[in-house]
């Protein structure tokens, strides 16, 4: 697979920096893959997400940029109050720089063209920009760097073996309302590639501990890589990543999101309602939930997902960790660490009802 020419001068790309590390201290049990020599990392900030305990919802129903197209990973920021959610540009939506036909929707799914929509913590719309070119929007993280906020995405599509566009590196930037980011115009673009070969490359970001995970493809297998996040954002010749695993033969199914806190690596799998995946009482979805072990790269929890059962359409889309100042959920100390989850919903059952976005949390037992 070879990548469409951008006219990118190669000398400008920021390529990713090497990685020293030590397996996570602490923490028990062989590591799923060699670790470099170099100063230790301190014990992460860990605290289980309970799969089974029942989940809150942050907001249902909120209406985002596009209503044509479903949500298709979240990012959450507790301290400012805001979630940004992506989803692919719905059609007939004329952005700069388009050429004719780039309007129609398998078009902007081919080239990987974004919306991003900025809410508040009650699903309230307070901005949005595109992205062009920058993949599918699986996952994303969110970065505070001091008082300043950074989102972390794909970016310079390649098609996968359906034809459409995912990310072959990541990307950091600000969110800046109005704006429209073009990768296969822009060469100063913010750009990391980790791992030599990997496609189809997507991240999250463990804001407890300042890592970065990346799913990505490579040797016809999806497959998780753990990061220092001060280190990614150095420039460097090369990585090595903490630790690095497989996909385990749990998440099977439609793959919808993931994300990372301490120890423990959570992903998500599902498909929408329809008639080999009815509602209650008929069914109970097929959304399912995994928790992994970095450390020794097994499973220690899988459990169905059944959030928002009564929800219309009800499309598992995104995982996200975020962690919510003391006082604002019940606990005057510290910080609390909320694995969240995303569905894709509509207000009724009508197949043309708008795409709308629901947002779960549960939170941490250990913080």
């Amino acid at each position: 697979m070879t990548h469409r020419s951008t006219g990118m001068n190669r000398r400008q790309f920021l390529r990713a920096g090497g990685v020293t590390s030590l397996a996570m201290a602490g923490l028990g049990g062989a590591p799923s893959m060699a670790a470099a020599a170099g100063p230790p990392h301190p014990d992460p900030a860990d605290g289980a997400i309970d799969l089974s305990a029942p989940a809150t919802a942050l907001f249902t129903h909120r209406y985002l940029t596009c209503v044509r197209t479903v949500m298709q990973s979240f990012a959450v920021d507790p301290r400012a109050g805001h979630v940004y959610v992506l989803q692919i540009v719905q059609a007939n939506t004329p952005l700069p720089g388009d050429e004719p036909g780039d309007e129609a929707y398998a078009r902007r799914t081919e080239r990987g063209d974004l919306a991003l929509t900025k809410l508040d913590l009650s699903g309230n719309r307070l901005g949005h920009m595109y992205l062009k070119h920058f993949g599918h929007g699986v996952s994303m993280g969110l970065e505070r760097d001091g008082d300043q906020v950074f989102l972390w995405t794909e970016i310079d599509t390649l098609p996968n073996a359906a034809g459409d566009g995912r990310g072959s590196r990541l990307t950091r930037f600000p969110f800046t309302d109005g704006a429209v980011l073009d990768a296969e115009r822009d060469a100063d673009l913010y750009r990391r590639e980790l791992i030599a070969g990997a496609t189809q490359t997507t991240c999250n970001i463990d804001p407890a501990n300042e890592r970065l995970v990346m799913r990505y493809y490579r040797d016809a297998e999806f497959r998780y890589a753990l990061f220092d996040l001060a280190h990614i954002k150095q420039e460097r010749p090369t990585y090595e990543p903490v630790f690095d695993v497989g996909t385990p033969a749990e998440v099977s199914g439609v793959f919808q999101g993931y994300a990372s806190l301490g120890d423990h690596l959570y992903m998500m799998v599902g498909t929408k309602y329809g008639a080999g995946n009815p509602p209650p009482p008929e069914g109970m979805g097929d959304a399912a939930l995994t928790r992994l072990r970095w450390s020794t790269g097994e499973v220690d929890a899988h459990t169905d997902e059944h959030s928002g059962l009564d929800l219309h359409r009800r499309e598992p889309e995104g995982l996200a960790v975020a962690l919510t100042p003391p006082g604002r959920s019940g606990n005057t100390s510290r910080a609390t660490a909320r694995l969240y989850s995303g569905f894709a919903t509509s207000a009724h059952e009508s197949p043309d009802a708008d795409r709308l976005c629901t947002i779960f949390y549960r939170s941490s037992t250990g913080r």
